[in-house]
């Protein structure tokens, strides 16, 4: 167990040796078409781009530099020169931990160094390879099925990717309603138009095998058709209006949406939290849109962080909400720990999706997964210590946040596999 901490107590090992038992389904992602990733030229700072960079930014690197070092072909030798202090300052942090657990699995080296920045470098490039998808994913994490974000819909790499399409947002001014909704020119005069193209592509999608569509969490003050309406009439009366993302036409129609997804037979997708101006993203802006819609399936991404108690108690009060631990042990396994502890005493144990790796880096899925077993092994640990659960109880928990519970939400069959 040497990827693991090495303060685990015999029990919490127990569990996790049963965990990395276990086929499961990774419930959110960002990878790109195999095919792509072999087209690339990585080396050992590719290990160190997703979610690392933000480490990088607000410790003071230069984006233009960080672009260079992170996802441009360039002289290791200048790269590591210019990554080395950034690098001390934020080897400590959980989005490190992902890969350095990753680069010692897959290359050999527990942390990144002037001497092996060369090695890993060639390493990472010599296994940069057909078959690469399905010996992490499926050999290593053991992935049924993951949940993909941002990639093409025939990209299932047989039946490994499933994909998730993005819903349409962001409408601001009346170029960008005939640029989403329509050709670009043909006027576009009533939000059925709009609904229309938007159930038109919810359609495209679940016939293309999407299970979900993926949107950022909203602000709702309750606009009504009619305020939509008028609002597309502003717009298109004045094609220099320019208004903010809050603003009834775009409420409406992304309201209209979820409903819309739903019907059409899959599951709203809904990053919370962690991102730019995070307040618009808190999960309890959705709340007057879940009361009146307690039908609709939402998945609520990364536990709502920072709204953590947000976001659970929507898991509490709603028949509909799942709460999905997607990137959550890469932000802070100190919250992530705190979080799923206080679920388990809130709610039912059908309501956790316990991984997303959540990365456009294959390799660091692996890193992340094994934050999640070693965080949930430790949460369920505690419980049976505190006379809370019994060992097997705890097992059957830890089953339904990484199989039962995505499977059942998300309708998924286990084809092939003997689980």
């Amino acid at each position: 167990m040497s990827f693991y901490l090495s303060s685990l107590n015999g029990l919490e090992k127990e569990i996790i040796r049963e965990l990395e038992k276990l086929y499961i389904y990774d419930c959110h992602e960002h990878l790109p078409p195999e095919k792509g990733r072999l087209k690339q030229k990585p080396d050992a700072f590719t290990l160190f781009s997703h979610y690392c960079q933000h480490e990088l930014y607000t410790g003071g690197m230069d984006k233009e530099i960080m672009a260079k070092i992170l996802w441009q072909p360039g002289d290791i030798d200048w790269k590591w020169k210019t990554f080395e202090p950034f690098y001390k300052q934020m080897k400590h942090t959980s989005y490190c931990r992902a890969a350095h657990i990753t680069m010692e699995k897959y290359y050999g080296e527990k942390e990144l160094t002037a001497k092996n920045v060369h090695a890993v470098s060639e390493r990472i490039q010599k296994a940069n390879t057909q078959g690469l998808y399905d010996c992490v994913l499926r050999e290593d994490c053991k992935i049924i099925a993951s949940i993909n974000c941002d990639g093409p819909l025939d990209d299932t790499h047989s039946g490994l990717i499933r994909q998730t399409v993005r819903a349409i947002d962001y409408i601001y001014s009346y170029k960008d309603v005939l640029k989403k909704f329509g050709d670009g020119e043909t006027s576009i005069d009533s939000v059925d138009d709009i609904l229309k193209a938007c159930e038109g592509y919810i359609v495209n999608a679940k016939e293309k095998g999407a299970v979900g569509v993926k949107y950022m969490s909203f602000y709702i003050d309750g606009a009504t058709r009619e305020d939509a309406q008028n609002t597309l009439k502003r717009l298109k009366n004045d094609p220099s209006l320019v208004l903010p993302r809050r603003n009834p036409l775009n409420e409406f129609v992304l309201t209209s949406r979820l409903r819309m997804t739903h019907d059409k037979g899959l599951v709203n997708c809904m990053h919370t939290g962690y991102r730019n101006d995070y307040r618009e993203l808190s999960p309890a802006n959705l709340l007057p849109f879940i009361m009146k819609n307690q039908d609709v399936k939402i998945d609520i991404y990364h536990a709502g962080y920072p709204y953590v108690r947000e976001a659970i108690m929507l898991g509490k009060v709603w028949p509909n909400i799942r709460m999905n631990m997607c990137r959550t042990y890469l932000i802070s396994q100190r919250f992530a720990f705190d979080a799923l502890d206080e679920m388990l005493e809130m709610l039912p144990d059908n309501k956790i999706i316990g991984f997303g790796g959540d990365y456009y880096v294959v390799e660091k899925v692996f890193g992340h997964l094994v934050m999640a077993r070693e965080t949930i092994a430790r949460v369920l640990a505690k419980k049976i210590q505190d006379g809370y659960l019994s060992l097997d109880r705890a097992l059957e928990i830890g089953r339904k946040m990484l199989y039962d519970n995505p499977k059942e939400f998300y309708g998924f069959k286990d084809v092939g596999f003997n689980v």
